[in-house]
């Protein structure tokens, strides 16, 4: 799937009316939309929330498409569901106001001029749930951002109607897989790596994360990921190491870690074993086409 602009504005025989004020006070809202709601408002990352943490893939525009993507993925949006606009054509705002189709989801934004396409849609969510435009229409929660003109007008930034179980899906993939697997994935594919299952006497083998292989080259790949903000320990970079030892026979082994985590000596004693260290910066050149695995394989003359 990739995003075009071919968004379509959806029709159907028997829209349903509501209101953006609520009926009910407070408002009924299943389980699923009450943890959406707490992921917006302090989990969902590089927001103003001591609770948030920062994540690279939501924040930076290189990755931009790539994470978009994946959360269209999760909440199962399709290409015709979403448009980034300039800015919303009163039109559009007026058709969704006072009533909607419930068959479909629908995402029309505007985004800042450096702003990721992910951090934009969890910006205009979480600002319409904070100042109350939203209602819950059967089974998907409509929502509408606006952003003071003057002090008698406002304008539509943002428009939405959604549903709260793939929203929370997608809320949850920011904290998981989507961090790692996949990215380090895209980024080895884009340089011509073949990635997918080791086969060992004839089994697939789950000893490591990832197999990759480009010409005569074989890899191992393993993804750790640490939440922590200080160095990791050497002993524990030294019971990893063992653990690598005899494991990968006839593979060159990668790690791919933040390396700022680790201590000098650490990154010294990977390097002393052989073990390739691949960070976010190289996964970042990996992903724009420069093949850094290859340049460290061969600048660190590893066999």
């Amino acid at each position: 799937m990739e995003l075009t602009e071919k968004f379509e504005v959806d029709d159907c025989k028997n829209k349903i009316s509501y209101n953006i004020i609520h009926g009910d006070i407070p408002i009924k809202m299943s389980p699923d939309l009450v943890d959406a709601i707490k992921y917006l408002l302090w989990y969902v990352p590089d927001i103003a929330s001591i609770q948030s943490r920062d994540n690279e893939l939501v924040s930076n525009v290189l990755y931009d498409d790539f994470t978009f993507l994946e959360i269209m993925k999760y909440m199962k949006l399709r290409d015709e569901d979403v448009w980034f606009a300039d800015e919303i054509p009163k039109a559009i705002e007026e058709i969704y106001r006072h009533s909607v189709c419930t068959n479909s989801q629908k995402i029309v934004m505007t985004k800042g001029e450096n702003e990721t396409k992910t951090s934009a849609v969890l910006r205009h969510i979480r600002n319409a749930i904070a100042h109350g435009y939203f209602n819950i229409v059967e089974n998907l929660i409509v929502g509408f951002d606006y952003k003071p003109v003057n002090k008698y007008e406002e304008k539509c930034t943002a428009f939405f109607k959604i549903d709260p179980t793939n929203l929370l899906m997608a809320l949850k993939s920011l904290d998981n897989e989507l961090t790692s697997t996949q990215l380090v994935t895209l980024a080895l594919k884009n340089n011509g790596y073949h990635v997918g299952k080791y086969e060992e006497n004839f089994e697939t083998s789950e000893r490591f994360d990832l197999y990759a292989r480009k010409g005569s080259q074989k890899y191992a790949i393993e993804l750790k990921s640490y939440n922590a903000q200080e160095k990791i320990h050497h002993q524990d970079v030294l019971d990893m190491i063992a653990s690598f030892e005899g494991m990968f026979r006839d593979l060159k082994t990668v790690l791919v870690i933040n390396s700022s985590f680790l201590l000098e000596e650490s990154k010294d004693e990977l390097l002393k074993h052989d073990v390739i260290i691949l960070d976010v910066k190289n996964i970042k050149k990996m992903l724009a086409g420069r093949d850094m695995l290859s340049e460290i394989v061969r600048d660190n003359k590893i066999k």
